[in-house]
């Protein structure tokens, strides 16, 4: 994971003067949520854990309130230009990769850009199906991803330390989503992806799913139950509930199958609390 946390660490560098919070998620963020909770020694709600999966991708969440202004999106756009970030053709403006050496090896690096829900911030902005930019002309956009419900209110802060890749040693408060915006978010992954072979048949998913619940405190976990009853008529939620019930509300659910598939899969891993927390948190 150096190579994914040097690049965090550069872009919050470079970001540093203009306030700009950056939310991690994907499983880059389930690695720095580990990494705390093994930190702090809490109690999670599972205590086998698949070892962290391996990606070379950073999920990256502008806040809308951030996306819907211009000059501040143009200060990210500049950020990411003076550290040699060049968009990813398949998806131009929304991905970008970057070649680095840490530890003396050259690797390349993805950012992919997104936005929650836009809110009262939605006039401001223009938007396509999956695209989302500031109103006037920029190079950069991010992938809408509405399903991240309140990805922006009080995401949970997590201290980094580490060298930048220029070996230049930096210290960094970024942001986590909270445990049921993440819980949204790969449940939606998963439905995507469950049955698309070139993208693993979602076993990544369902391991992070796995993951998440694996990580939660008692205290987020009952935060997540009130999250969801408070949201429980959102359109999101309810397709959210419908990919549970279907796929992880019993062993032979898609979902289950799919994490059984994983090469991180283990035996000793929790499978009927993994469900059993599912189906609670979404009222299955």
């Amino acid at each position: 994971m150096d190579p994914l946390l040097a690049n965090l660490l550069d872009l919050h560098y470079e970001l540093k003067n203009n306030a700009i919070p950056l939310t991690i998620g994907g499983g880059f963020g389930l690695f720095l949520k580990r990494r705390m909770i093994e930190a702090t020694g809490e109690r999670t709600l599972l205590t086998r854990l698949p070892e962290p999966r391996a990606t070379n991708d950073l999920d990256l969440f502008i806040r809308a309130e951030i996306l819907a202004d211009l000059r501040q999106t143009q200060c990210v756009k500049d950020a990411m230009d003076r550290l040699g970030y060049e968009p990813v053709e398949e998806a131009k403006f929304m991905q970008w990769k970057r070649q680095v050496i840490v530890g003396g090896v050259k690797q390349e690096v993805k950012i992919d850009l997104l936005v929650g829900p836009l809110g009262e911030y939605a006039r401001q902005m223009k938007i396509t199906e999956t695209r989302v930019r500031p109103k006037g002309k920029i190079e950069l956009h991010a992938h809408r991803t509405d399903e991240a419900l309140a990805i922006d209110s009080e995401p949970l802060p997590v201290r980094l330390s580490g060298q930048r890749s220029t070996g230049a040693q930096h210290e960094a408060t970024v942001f986590l989503p909270r445990a049921f915006t993440y819980l949204m978010m790969k449940l939606f992954a998963f439905n995507d992806r469950k049955i698309d072979a070139r993208k693993d048949l979602g076993q990544h998913h369902a391991l992070d799913l796995y993951t998440i619940v694996g990580l939660m405190t008692e205290a987020e976990y009952g935060q997540a139950l009130e999250e969801s009853r408070a949201v429980a008529d959102n359109p999101k939620v309810t397709t959210a509930r419908q990919v549970v019930a279907s796929d992880f509300a019993a062993a032979s659910g898609l979902g289950i199958l799919r994490l059984r598939e994983h090469k991180l899969f283990r035996p000793d891993i929790q499978v009927n609390e993994f469900m059993a927390v599912l189906k609670e948190v979404f009222s299955v």
